[in-house]
């Protein structure tokens, strides 16, 4: 008898995503061009980070994580128009 194994499969994701922050939200432009924003007002850890911890994120399969901040943020969360 043949007993094979299960693998788990996780495809990376090309990371074609840009953010930046004005004084009231954070913006997000994906891959395809649309651009969405969340409102720094609901994240008052980005709100208070300096640019520089705000600069030092990278990019998961659903969404943003800034390491030293502890924060997430998830791509489906972004209000795009």
């Amino acid at each position: 008898m043949h007993v094979g194994k299960n693998i788990l499969k996780i495809k990376v994701m090309e990371t074609n995503y840009k953010i930046w922050f004005d004084t009231t939200n954070i913006y997000l432009q994906s891959h395809s061009g649309k651009v969405g924003y969340l409102p720094l007002e609901d994240y008052k850890v980005l709100l208070y980070a300096s640019n520089e911890e705000r600069e030092q994120y990278e990019f998961s399969p659903f969404g943003v994580h800034w390491a030293k901040l502890d924060e997430d943020l998830c791509f489906d969360g972004f209000i795009f128009k």
